[in-house]
């Protein structure tokens, strides 16, 4: 019983050390956002912004080809 006790605080003081470091940034991570900002300084807009406006025009894009198909349906039954 002595060893597991022994063996479940190492764990636990291994597992607060881990946690510990998530938050410290390394100078990857502070070099690989100063160079997010610079995009989205020169570009106006960041991924999510691009991302949202793609959905959009494929929005549009399927709402012109339901509109496309029902006006193709329709031309079908009045012949």
């Amino acid at each position: 019983m002595r060893t597991f006790s022994k063996g479940l605080v190492v764990l636990l003081f291994g597992a607060m050390l881990g946690l510990a470091g998530c938050d410290q940034q390394g100078p990857m991570e502070k070099a690989g956002e100063k160079a997010d900002e610079a995009v989205d300084e020169v570009t106006g807009q960041g991924p999510m912004e691009e991302a949202g406006e793609n959905v959009d025009d494929a929005w549009e894009d399927t709402k012109d080809a339901g509109k496309e198909m029902g006006e193709a349906v329709d031309g079908d039954n009045n012949q």
